[in-house]
């Protein structure tokens, strides 16, 4: 009994390490001369993570690519092959990925369903998408969370007025980061208004929790998408 006690308080104690935030890590679209290229990794210079790094991921997780080019809006083919590149001339670029199960383990985080794992902890099924802006006015490009750019900020110190949807509808309740720093949630019409810190590529956040219909693989499906536009010096 006593060994069983303390291993209770141990798992207890382990789920309470769980992150509160989901975002240790960036996903980004770089723009390049003649290409778009999808990258992760850690975008910013900070205390933590000391310059760019880029960390390789799984070209065959990618499920969806969007193209918004003036009022033309195409599906392109999903390139299986890393780092995805994007030869295109795109006004928006959108990139949804299926990252798969997590499960939270007194070992570590294993990228598999809770019923393939000994001793679970917490278990999710991961989507995430990535949506940069070039230029015109941007639109809802798919049906899962999405960050909408309403104006265009010039310089540091001006807002960047968003709108948070989901299904194409806008939501409430949503927590919305900047460079991985919480800064709010969205409003009864899914919008908050963010302002600009640094010149360069903008990174902002949003994610969404809902209970899992499939509790025997995983307790919750997490969605995490970023909106990508860059501010001039």
């Amino acid at each position: 009994m006593p060994n069983f006690y303390l291993r209770s308080i141990f798992m207890r104690f382990l789920l309470l390490l769980f992150p509160l935030s989901l975002w240790t890590h960036d996903i980004w679209i770089e723009k390049q001369s003649d290409s778009f290229v999808l990258q992760y990794g850690h975008l910013h210079l900070t205390q933590e993570h000391q310059g760019r790094k880029v960390i390789p991921y799984d070209p065959n997780n990618i499920q969806e690519v969007i193209c918004k080019n003036g009022s033309n809006i195409d599906a392109l083919k999903r390139e299986k092959h890393y780092p995805l590149t994007i030869y295109k001339k795109c006004d928006s670029l959108y990139i949804r990925l299926d990252n798969g199960y997590f499960t939270k383990t007194p070992y570590g985080i294993k990228n598999l369903p809770k019923n393939s794992v000994k001793m679970p902890l917490k278990s999710w099924r991961s989507y995430e998408s990535v949506k940069r802006i070039e230029k015109g006015e941007d639109k809802v490009l798919s049906n899962s969370l999405e960050i909408l750019l309403l104006n265009s900020p010039k310089e540091i110190g001006d807002k960047a007025h968003l709108q948070l949807f989901y299904q194409q509808k806008p939501i409430e309740g949503i927590a919305v980061a900047y460079d991985g720093k919480v800064r709010g949630v969205s409003d009864k019409n899914g919008k908050i208004n963010i302002r600009i810190k640094h010149s360069g590529i903008q990174n902002i956040q949003a994610t969404r929790k809902e209970p899992s219909a499939h509790s025997e693989l995983y307790d919750e499906t997490i969605f995490t998408t970023t909106l990508n536009f860059e501010v001039k010096e």
